[in-house]
């Protein structure tokens, strides 16, 4: 079979807020969904575990995702009332990003 990354896995003090930012808001689908935990991910098949727990620091990690259109994306984060850090610019290495922080302060990011 090979070694494959699979998906990331993290604590998260508001599973409800975080199911709705990358469900509703981000549009991953719900792969798994069980009391305590739910496991979202989209069509390239990796994937993101979140457990109700205690998270760890928020700069301990940053989850990027790719999107089919960063500024449309942006404005559903806003509109959502998710933190935003400024809007969608274009960057030296050719990608489109935004920055924002999940209900737990973590930074991610968006990108085309």
């Amino acid at each position: 079979m090979g070694t494959s990354l699979s998906h990331i896995f993290m604590l998260v003090s508001d599973l409800d807020a975080q199911r709705r930012l990358f469900v509703e808001v981000l549009g991953l689908s719900v792969l798994a969904e069980y009391p305590g935990y739910v496991r979202v991910g989209g069509s390239d098949g990796f994937n993101i575990g979140m457990e109700q727990g205690e998270p760890g620091p928020p700069n301990s990690v940053e989850i990027t995702i790719r999107v089919d259109d960063v500024d449309e994306t942006y404005f559903r984060l806003k509109k959502a009332g998710v933190e935003v850090e400024a809007p969608p610019q274009d960057q030296d290495w050719g990608a489109r990003h935004a920055w924002f922080r999940d209900s737990d302060g973590r930074r991610m990011s968006i990108y085309s």
